[in-house]
C-alpha cells in the first residue's frame, strides 16, 4: 500500500448506470431482467433485489469484457463481480465485512480488524489483537500476538515454544 505509481494507467474507459426488473408491468415474473439506463442517471435501491436490482458497469480501457466489472448497489451489501482468472473475482461489502475471491481463495476482513483466509486445504485467521492461527487437516499452529509463544498440535504430538523455553510431548 505504500507504492505509489509514477504514472497513471488507464484501467477503466466507461461507467453506465443500469436498473434490472425482475417483474414485467403486470406484476409477471420475467426469464430475464429487463435492464435499463435511468436518463437522470438517478436510481432508488430496492428493498428486495429479487424485484429490481440496481447495478454500475465499468468497462476495461483495453476492451476485454473479463476485465469489466459488475457493481451491485443493494439495501444490505454492494457486490462487486467480474469474470477475470487471473486475479480477484468478487468484492463484497456489507456493514461488518469486506470479503475477497481471488480464484479457489476466500479472504474475510471483519469490523474489528480480523481477517480469514480460507482455501480448499487451510483456514488462516489473523487476529484484531495480531495473534494468528493456521488450521489444516493435520496440523493446527498458532503464534501470539507479539511472536513470544508458537504451538504446533497434530494428531500425536503438542509443540510449544513459551518465554520460559521449548515443550514437545507425544499425545
Amino acid at each position: 500500500m505504500t507504492d505509489i505509481p509514477s504514472a497513471v494507467r488507464r484501467v477503466w474507459k466507461s461507467a453506465q448506470l443500469y436498473i434490472g426488473f425482475h417483474r414485467d408491468p403486470e406484476g409477471e415474473k420475467r426469464d430475464t431482467p429487463h435492464v435499463w439506463p435511468p436518463k437522470n442517471a438517478h436510481a432508488t435501491i430496492h428493498s428486495d433485489p429479487g424485484e429490481q436490482e440496481v447495478f454500475l458497469v465499468l468497462k476495461g480501457a483495453d476492451g476485454d469484457s473479463d476485465q469489466d466489472i459488475q457493481i451491485k448497489l443493494r439495501p444490505d451489501m454492494i457486490v462487486l463481480r467480474r469474470d477475470f482468472a487471473e486475479a480477484w473475482e468478487g468484492i463484497k461489502i456489507d456493514e461488518k465485512t469486506v470479503a475477497v475471491k481471488v480464484g479457489d481463495v476466500s479472504i474475510r476482513i471483519n469490523q474489528d480488524g480480523s481477517i480469514t483466509r480460507e482455501d480448499g486445504d487451510s483456514t488462516t485467521w489473523v487476529e484484531a489483537d495480531g495473534g494468528v492461527l493456521k488450521k489444516t487437516e493435520f496440523v493446527e499452529a498458532s503464534m501470539s500476538r507479539d511472536g513470544a509463544e508458537l504451538t504446533r498440535r497434530t494428531a500425536d504430538n503438542l509443540t510449544a515454544i513459551t518465554e520460559r523455553g521449548m515443550v514437545s510431548k507425544d499425545r
